[in-house]
């Protein structure tokens, strides 16, 4: 099969087709310990759930931190960046199930159809916009389809090999339950190996539009670790796809990753129980002044966060 440079350049430098690592088999089992053991003693009345948002409100400001796991602030509803994000996704999971090739602007309006009935706050948003904003969002989730596809080698001609699962949502209970992680990885490709069960075999990716921030790859991280706690081995790389540029932040992923990710969700864990507890939390100013629901009272908030966010 003939690829343009760029599919074959991702083919070859971020799939790749070299040895991929063996992990030894009490990996995730030691991983787990690490994470129990740090955090056997804190007093959680509730399950504490960790993600992504939640790990990086740790290490911005634990006040921001403290109001997420209070549940202050509204409730979720889609803005217009966040409806176009699912719809997107949506898409590319139309293109990689369908049996027949459809162009993006058809794989679009079927993630539409299956939004709608399917997720109700995105059919509330959908249903509140013009005809002309909803042609707008189709028209950017089938941009972000194309530009995959540009991207990336034909996934129906490789189906068998890259095994591919969208909007993978994992969750890790530790702790009987009382502490939780959880995360959704975009796009996992790869098949184990029967033969070597343990050898790495997967690719986890974020699909991401922009450029490169600095949280992005502690996401992958994270995710790395989710995939080797719910699966029993990790992912032999992760990375962050920016699909405008066709370029991407990857790591392979060690052992030094993994335990470099649990002890950053040990930390979390510890910060929010204490928070829960009563503790004041430590207040640091940023960037994320702009969506905390305490900046109005907040004795330290930046009263330019908002325009900067």
């Amino acid at each position: 099969m003939q690829l343009t440079d760029p599919q074959r350049r991702t083919l070859e430098q971020l799939i790749g087709t070299g040895e991929r690592p063996v992990f030894p088999a009490d990996l995730a089992q030691r991983l787990r310990d690490r994470i129990e053991e740090a955090v056997r003693g804190l007093e959680l009345r509730d399950a504490l759930w960790l993600g992504k948002d939640r790990l990086h409100d740790a290490s911005r400001c634990e006040g921001l931190l403290a109001a997420q796991v209070a549940g202050e602030g509204p409730p979720f509803a889609h803005s217009p960046k966040s409806a176009g994000g699912v719809l997107a996704h949506k898409a590319l999971e139309v293109e990689m199930a369908s049996r027949e090739l459809l162009d993006p602007q058809s794989a679009a309006e079927i993630a539409v159809g299956r939004l709608v009935q399917r997720e109700e706050r995105f059919a509330e948003h959908w249903s509140g916009l013009p005809a002309s904003e909803q042609d707008e969002t189709l028209m950017e989730a089938a941009r972000r389809l194309d530009l995959f596809r540009a991207s990336f080698p034909p996934v129906r001609d490789f189906r068998r090999t890259f095994a591919p699962v969208t909007e993978q949502r994992l969750r890790v209970e530790l702790l009987g339950g009382a502490l939780v992680l959880s995360g959704q990885v975009d796009l996992l490709l790869g098949l184990p190996d029967p033969a070597e069960p343990h050898r790495a075999s997967r690719l986890a990716i974020d699909l991401k539009t922009g450029s490169a921030r600095p949280e992005f790859p502690e996401d992958m991280r994270l995710y790395a670790l989710l995939i080797t706690l719910r699966y029993g081995v990790p992912p032999y790389r992760v990375a962050s796809f920016f699909l405008e540029a066709g370029t991407w932040q990857a790591e392979d992923v060690s052992a030094h990753t993994l335990e470099h990710a649990a002890d950053r969700a040990v930390e979390a864990a510890r910060s929010a129980a204490g928070l829960l507890g009563g503790r004041e939390p430590v207040l640091t100013p940023g960037v994320w002044c702009g969506w905390c629901p305490r900046a109005v009272a907040c004795p330290v908030a930046d009263p330019d966060a908002g325009r900067r966010a």
